[in-house]
Order: C-alpha cells, then sequence, then structure tokens
C-alpha cells in the first residue's frame, strides 16, 4: 500500500477514521463511449466498503501518478458484489489518468483505494425526484437511481441528462433496467439532452442546454410538481451552477438541493476557519489522504498572500494547545471537498481568508 492512504501519527489520537483503505486490481476496463472509460475494481474479502451507500464516492491512486483522484461509485454498492466498486472516468487533454487509460488495457493494474465518503445520498423525503447530470456525473446519479428503484420508493423521478451529442450517451441498458423496476404505481422518465449534435442528425430526442429545458419543463410544470421535489445535481461545475440558479427561481428550500460538483485541482481549495471550529474532528475522520489537514502552529506568507511554508504542531517543541489552527495544505488536497461535506459547523469553505482564519498569529 502507498504511504499516501496512511493516517499520519498525528492524527493517532482519533479512534476511528469514517474512510477505508485498501488495495484494489481492476477486475475489467471497457469504454462506455469514445471518450469515457469504466472499470471495475475488485478488492480481497479482507477489505469491504460494507456501508458505502449510493451517490457517495471514493478516491483512486493510480500506479505512477502521484496525487489520488475522487471518483463516484457509478452502480449501487448496496447491489454490487461487497468487493466490488465501479466507476467512470472521462478523459480530459493532458489528463494524468486519462493517458494511463489510454494507453492500453488496465486490467490486473493494482489501485489503491479510500473510501466511502460524501453526503450526496438518498434522501428521506416524500416528493418527487429530480435529477440532473452532465458527462461523467452520470455515476452518481446512477447509482442513486438503481438504489432508489431497488428500494420501490413511492416516488416520481425525472432524470435530465446532458451530453453534446449521440455518442456521449451511455448506460441506456443499465437505465432501461431501472425503468422497468421503478414503482409501478409511479414514473420514472429519462429525459436525455443534446446541446452539439449536428442538426441533420436521425436524433428526435431534444437538443440544446439541459438547464434550459429544465426550467422550460418546471415554467409548464407539466406532469411533476417541481416546487415539492427533491433535487439531486451532479457535473461539471457550470452546469450545476445553471441547474442550481433555476431551481432557486422556483423557490426549492436550499434543504432540498444536493450537489456534487465535478472539480479538478484547478478549483480553488477550501479554508478551515479555526475561529468557528468547535475541535469535533469531524473533517479529520474523513479526509481521504495523509496530510491534507495538518495541525500547524505557524504559517509562513508569500508576497502573493499565498502560504510558502508551515511548521506542523509537535509535541514538546510547539504549543501543547489542541489544534493550534487546521489548515488545509492546497498542494496536497485533492479537492473532493469531504472536509466541507462534513463540518457541521460551517468552519470550511472556500469563502474563508486563510490569513483571517488562524487561532494563533502566523509570521511572514
Amino acid at each position: 500500500m502507498f504511504d499516501l492512504f496512511q493516517l499520519p501519527k498525528a492524527d493517532s489520537r482519533l479512534q476511528n477514521s469514517h474512510v477505508s483503505r485498501g488495495v484494489g486490481i481492476v477486475r475489467s476496463h471497457r469504454k462506455v463511449t469514445h471518450d469515457t472509460h469504466e472499470i471495475v475494481i475488485s478488492c480481497d474479502e479482507n477489505f469491504r466498503f460494507t456501508n458505502a451507500e449510493a451517490g457517495q464516492f471514493a478516491v483512486l491512486k493510480f500506479p505512477s501518478i502521484n496525487r489520488p483522484r475522487p471518483y463516484s461509485f457509478a452502480r449501487n454498492p448496496r447491489s454490487a458484489p461487497l468487493s466490488e466498486s465501479t466507476f467512470f472516468i472521462r478523459e480530459v487533454p493532458n489528463g494524468e489518468v486519462s493517458d494511463w487509460l489510454k494507453s492500453g488495457d488496465r486490467t490486473g493494474s493494482k489501485i489503491d483505494i479510500a473510501g466511502p465518503i460524501g453526503k450526496f445520498t438518498l434522501d428521506d423525503r416524500s416528493g418527487p425526484l429530480v435529477c440532473i447530470a452532465g458527462g461523467s456525473g452520470m455515476s452518481a446519479i446512477l447509482s442513486l437511481i438503481e438504489y432508489a428503484a431497488e428500494l420501490q420508493v413511492e416516488r416520481d423521478c425525472h432524470f435530465y441528462y446532458g451530453a453534446r451529442s449521440q455518442r456521449d450517451l451511455y448506460c441506456e441498458l443499465e437505465i432501461e433496467n431501472v425503468t422497468k423496476l421503478w414503482s409501478k404505481d409511479n414514473k420514472f422518465v429519462f429525459i436525455p439532452v443534446l446541446s452539439e449534435e449536428p442538426s441533420m442528425s436521425d436524433w428526435g430526442g431534444l437538443r440544446g442546454l439541459v438547464t434550459e429545458v429544465l426550467l422550460s419543463d418546471m415554467e409548464l410544470d407539466s406532469d411533476i410538481n417541481f416546487g415539492l421535489a427533491s433535487y439531486f445535481l451532479c457535473g461539471p461545475p457550470p452546469m450545476i451552477k445553471a441547474a442550481f440558479s433555476a431551481v432557486k427561481k422556483i423557490g426549492v428550500s436550499s434543504e432540498n438541493i444536493f450537489q456534487d460538483n465535478f472539480e479538478d485541482i484547478r478549483s480553488a481549495t477550501p479554508v478551515i476557519d479555526n475561529h468557528r471550529c468547535v475541535l469535533c474532528d469531524e473533517c479529520l475522520l474523513v479526509k481521504p489522504i495523509e496530510n491534507c489537514i495538518v495541525e500547524v502552529a505557524e504559517l509562513g506568507f508569500g508576497g502573493d498572500d499565498k502560504v510558502r511554508q508551515y511548521k506542523r504542531v509537535e509535541s514538546g517543541s510547539t504549543s501543547g494547545l489542541y489544534y493550534n489552527s487546521l489548515y488545509i495544505d492546497e498542494s496536497k488536497c485533492i479537492r473532493c471537498f469531504a472536509c466541507v461535506d462534513a463540518c457541521p459547523h460551517d468552519a470550511i469553505s472556500r469563502k474563508y481568508s486563510i490569513r483571517d482564519s488562524l487561532r494563533q498569529k502566523s509570521y511572514d
């Protein structure tokens, strides 16, 4: 196992981590579209995600690639074999994982895996479900609707999926199976929307932006009560932002909107406001890798107001205060935002300033 997945000594006081860590083998690797890969990872019987829920994610560490990546479970973990996890990975230009997947069949490769993580899970309300996804956001939503179908939830569901063209559509058989299994007294509707499909093609479905189609349907209020629905948004941040705005326009409470942004290393790192922190350890219990959150005695800033160095709290040589300051290391953070979701006191956010968030005075 890679050292990256071992909890640091500084956190040995924590009784239990919510995150399990192990090593898996790629059991199968195939392309489901021209630029999207499906990998199925098998772990031995000693390592299983027995508590995984549909909509959650795991963190994968690929061979020869330094920084791990978070990926949503693409199938309902409750119905899949306990030792198997499926993921959809979309290629990105010059992406390290993309290049690794494109270079050949990766069946048999060893992958370090940590999870389950996240709170993007099915709610217990009784209103309709409205799911909006784009690209590889298909993964978490497919997992959720498979789980809802298995539970036979008595709720209508509209699933809006945005793609560029027909060649970007996938999981047709899986969605057809969900439709067949859905509660007989309720309806499940899949609504694919293509934004760049050639005008002369044989596509007979909807065209345009998926969020525009959603907004149009909400204005018509056709066959679903959008005002009472629970909304699950998963995919690229611009799509989620547009969908969130559309949903808020009709007065839906934020409590009924669940978001799973697919962000990457270019996104801003969240900041822990130590003045708000109540030392509950929830952020530490969900961190998937070593040293993404560290306890620091001092921070050193550069002229651009970015942290250039930090001094960790060390027993006997720095302050004995429990949590002098917690700091998210930008160079280690993988932008999974598990800590943001886990914090019950809104003490972690990208809106906070590092300089204003420290318990102790920093040095320049």
